[in-house]
């Protein structure tokens, strides 16, 4: 297997929402030594708002056309671990953009995992009320998910672990790299 160039350091997580990868990618950043840059984070810095806001004041739509700037921002400086949003490797020029950049790690996470972690939790816009709902939507999801070159299982794992795993995985990975697509 082809091993990483010395100070590859490119990385991106994509899962649902309570999947982990903020928490994953700081992890990750810091033992690779990248910055980590958080696509959702972006978005609210530069609307002044939390997400669940810009989802309310301004509708999906618009939120998924900052989302493809944050994107776009993202990938456009080398040495970054990113943390896409739940919903933006569905789409297709962020996939592309995702995907150029760097291996992308699918964080794998059961329905009862995401209601588990995020019980309480205020600041998700899309996350729905009922577990059916959200399996609905985890499952309708999947299949661009499972378009990334490697799937991290993080039921029952520490945030730790998962993140020694995607070291294991980008040490060990024959992946050639990829030039960025900014489409």
């Amino acid at each position: 297997m082809r091993r990483p160039e010395k100070g590859s350091r490119e990385a991106v997580l994509i899962g649902f929402m309570g999947a982990g990868k903020s928490s994953v990618g700081k992890i990750l950043a810091t033992r690779l030594g990248a910055e980590f840059v958080d696509v959702d984070e972006t978005i609210e810095k530069k609307a002044g708002r939390s997400i669940r806001e810009v989802f309310a004041s301004f509708g999906e739509g618009a939120f998924r056309e900052m989302e493809k700037a944050a994107v776009r921002d993202a990938v456009s400086v080398p040495g970054r671990v990113v943390a896409a949003g739940g919903g933006a490797y569905l789409d297709e020029g962020n996939r592309r953009a995702l995907s150029g950049y760097g291996p992308v790690f699918f964080l794998d996470v059961s329905c009862e995992s995401v209601l588990e972690r995020l019980t309480g939790d205020r600041s998700r816009p899309l996350l729905p009320g009922e577990g059916e709902k959200m399996r609905d939507m985890i499952e309708k999801r999947r299949p661009a998910y499972r378009l990334a070159d490697f799937t991290v299982t993080t039921d029952g794992r520490s945030v730790s672990d998962v993140a020694e795993g995607i070291i294991d995985l980008l040490a060990n990975s024959d992946r050639p790299p990829r030039k960025a697509e900014n489409g």
